[in-house]
């Protein structure tokens, strides 16, 4: 398996398991603990097992206005965006978070389940339509931290001295040659940290010395879980649409991209929706959801809210149910009410 950077620290200090053939930490303390530790003042997630890939060239930004589906051509210089790439049918190979670090140069950063897919299909896009950029992957030395939480930034200044406040969200800075951006996927306020090995080693072992807490994949799971946000290669798959989703606000249909056409005069037949259970529950990807049109549902993915302490899960449901409808959830045994929402379950 392979190892990010940051391996070493934690390797002897948390529960580890096989993530798409990196070997990462699931949990230090407790999934639970770390959740709330988030939620509540500040955590630390290791993500440099995420795909970094650089685009440089005078076409990088035409390059990455084809390739997908927002306008990253008007990003400006210092700038995030979140897009998604696709296939000719308009299907998700994957989304991710475009940064804007020149004129002529993209980093952009996706999922680690898609790596191969990606390393395919960026060149092929480039080669057949004709776009002159340098297309690479950020060096195995380098990594990238997510900092999250209430406490999170104030965490980042005291340690680095790299003050985001003053940014906004989906912007960045660059300090000692890392980039720090006002970013992340857990609902809270924080930072990401792109940077070398060296650099990002002492970086996570400072923050643990200022009281944030470590955090696994167990707890960036239920996090994102509890905003709704979905899971590349679990929640999504080339077979769905950004408007299944209900993201089409991040295309850009006036302009040409890969899949446009498909998109055009597309009507979803289902939508991504979430179910919350009216008692505790532990809800996992798989199990069944009976809608009162007779649908039976999959869900995708799904959870217990720490915050909320009731059952969440994600899937596809028919666009004839509606948010606020009562459905029945098959937990093994058992039946459990609940009802279909549009996430987020947690406002924040």
């Amino acid at each position: 398996m392979k190892h990010t950077p940051i391996f070493e620290i934690y390797r002897d200090s948390a529960r580890l398991i096989d993530f798409n053939g990196w070997e990462m930490p699931v949990w230090f303390s407790s999934i639970e603990k770390e959740h709330l530790s988030v939620r509540r003042k500040a955590g630390v997630f290791d993500i440099s097992h995420m795909t970094r890939s650089i685009v440089k060239g005078e076409q990088a930004a035409s390059y990455m206005d084809y390739l997908c589906g927002a306008k990253l051509s008007s990003l400006k210089v210092g700038k995030l965006g979140y897009t998604h790439v696709l296939n000719e049918k308009g299907g998700i190979i994957d989304d991710g978070i475009a940064f804007r670090l020149s004129v002529d140069e993209y980093l952009f950063v996706t999922n680690a389940c898609t790596e191969r897919r990606t390393s395919e299909w960026f060149p092929r896009v480039a080669s057949e339509h004709g776009f002159k950029v340098e297309i690479k992957r950020d060096s195995p030395d380098n990594g990238m931290l997510a900092v999250q939480g209430p406490s999170a930034l104030q965490a980042v200044n005291e340690e680095c001295g790299v003050n985001l406040s003053n940014k906004q969200r989906f912007e960045l800075a660059v300090w000692n040659e890392s980039i720090f951006s006002r970013s992340g996927y857990t609902g809270e306020d924080g930072a990401e940290i792109i940077g070398s090995g060296e650099t990002l080693r002492k970086i996570f072992r400072g923050l643990l010395s200022r009281g944030v807490t470590p955090c696994g994949l167990g707890a960036r799971d239920t996090l994102r879980l509890e905003m709704g946000y979905p899971l590349g290669c679990v929640d999504v798959d080339e077979s769905v649409t950004p408007f299944e989703m209900g993201a089409q606000k991040f295309l850009d249909l006036q302009k040409e991209f890969v899949g446009r056409s498909a998109l055009l005069n597309y009507s979803p037949s289902r939508r991504f929706r979430g179910v919350i259970t009216e008692e505790p529950a532990v809800l996992r990807g798989g199990y069944e959801v009976e809608c009162p049109n007779g649908e039976l549902v999959k869900l995708t993915s799904g959870t217990m809210s720490p915050i909320l302490r009731r059952g969440i899960g994600l899937g596809f449901f028919s666009t004839s149910v509606e948010p606020g409808q009562p459905v029945t959830v098959r937990l093994r045994e058992r039946l459990l009410r609940a009802k279909v929402v549009k996430p987020p379950f947690l406002q924040k």
